[in-house]
């Protein structure tokens, strides 16, 4: 009998086996209408003139609000902010930036700024993801763990939106300062460089944690014994480091791509600054690769995404070990609560079918899978994974920019479900 790990990294594989053997040619007509040009059609506005291509220096940006309710955050109030703009002339490549911002009636409060910035000539590249969280959210414990889950649990873009008691509630305020510079080594595409890795959890919350010996609540949280085990404070730690990278993109437009490659791959060296700190060394890489499937129809792409944190040595702090959900754009895991699974080390793969539906290119969709698989004291990497499947629909807000609404359903093996909302591609 086959471990489940290798059962569902074959249905991985068959699933993009059949998604490349049912691609079918479309009919043949450019991409050529977005939002902005549905609102002129109705304001009947004939006079303005539509860019045929990015200008340098221009800003191109899109809005998408939030506005909502769920038991778990209360009512919700946000938005998202992307930016795209070109630095010099082709073949410098297209920079993105995102800034998202939440606040809800339960105290929550969410800040992220995100970019990718490319400099004339793609010379220098750097990318960064700031946040700070004021925030809840339930922990799972470490590796693969299935629960027996009767009810169906549903969440809005990884927040938690149902009444479920397998989590253990936590409160926790988060900073985090990532940032990293490459330098394009020749005429190659290959980059090279370093950053730094900030993450400082304060003010942590155990909400079922009662260490009270003899008393009727007694319970000790996985996040308290993790941290009691490795000597760190259960109420505030910091994890930092210097990053080494090295770098490959071939990508015709990091938001949106139709065709090319990305990869990366970097040694984090974690330093001790203080008693809630530890020495640790990972091993992070992230690839990505997008095949166009016709060549008419360039938004008929099939795209696949791999990323994985591997513990080389020491002890990170709890919050800070790889998690679904907590990777730059928090997109990964779609089918799944943010943090639902965390590990020791973790690998996650997934693919993803993208398609017009209207000749116009004003509407497009998604079909998609992923796969995940994490270590914990008894399992190692592949010992066990979990699957997400699900499926999307995207509205071209800014054609030349290529930024779309995204909205995806998707849904997890314990049960879990979640519709996601968010500002360019999910990869």
């Amino acid at each position: 009998m086959m471990r489940p790990a290798l059962q569902y990294f074959i249905f991985f594989g068959l699933f993009c086996y059949f998604l490349i053997l049912g691609n079918i040619s479309s009919f043949a007509q450019s991409e050529t209408k977005d939002l902005k040009d549905v609102f002129k059609e109705w304001k009947d506005d004939t006079l303005s003139i539509n860019e045929h291509k990015l200008k340098v220096g221009k800003t191109y940006f899109s809005i998408l609000p939030v506005i909502g309710y769920g038991p778990a955050n209360g009512f919700v109030a946000g938005g998202a902010v992307s930016f795209a703009k070109l630095f010099g002339e082709p073949p410098t490549n297209l920079s993105s930036a995102m800034l998202n911002f939440t606040i809800t009636s339960k105290s929550q409060f969410i800040l992220n700024a995100r970019s990718k910035i490319y400099l004339k000539e793609n010379k220098w590249f750097m990318q960064g993801d700031w946040r700070f969280l004021v925030f809840t959210q339930p922990t799972y414990g470490l590796g693969i763990e299935f629960l027996d889950i009767n009810e169906l649990l549903f969440h809005v873009n990884n927040l938690d939106e149902s009444s479920e008691p397998y989590g253990e509630p936590m409160k926790f305020n988060q900073i985090r300062v990532y940032e990293e510079v490459v330098y394009k080594i020749g005429s190659s595409d290959i980059y090279a460089g370093m950053g730094i890795a900030l993450d400082y959890h304060f003010d942590i919350v155990d909400e079922l944690l009662d260490t009270v010996k003899n008393s009727p609540e007694f319970y000790v949280t996985k996040h308290f014994l993790y941290s009691y085990m490795n000597n760190f404070s259960p109420t505030q730690y910091s994890n930092q480091g210097l990053k080494f990278t090295v770098l490959t993109d071939t990508r015709d437009n990091i938001s949106n791509c139709y065709k090319g490659y990305y990869a990366s791959f970097s040694i984090l060296q974690n330093f001790k600054l203080g008693e809630n700190s530890r020495n640790s060394t990972q091993l992070l890489y992230d690839a990505r690769y997008y095949l166009g499937m016709n060549a008419l129809r360039p938004r008929h792409v099939l795209a696949f995404w791999s990323w994985g944190n591997i513990l080389l040595t020491g002890t990170p702090p709890y919050l800070a070990l790889p998690s679904i959900g907590w990777d730059t754009y928090n997109r990964s895991g779609r089918g799944y609560i943010q943090g639902r699974y965390r590990g020791s080390s973790m690998v996650y793969n997934e693919v993803e079918y993208r398609f017009p539906i209207s000749k116009s290119g004003l509407f497009g969709g998604t079909l998609f899978a992923n796969v995940t698989t994490a270590s914990s004291y008894t399992q190692k990497l592949f010992d066990y994974a979990t699957l997400g499947i699900g499926a999307g629909l995207r509205l071209q807000l800014d054609k030349l920019a290529r930024t779309n609404l995204t909205i995806d359903f998707g849904m997890g093996t314990d049960h879990s479900s979640g519709i996601y909302f968010n500002l360019q591609e999910t990869f």
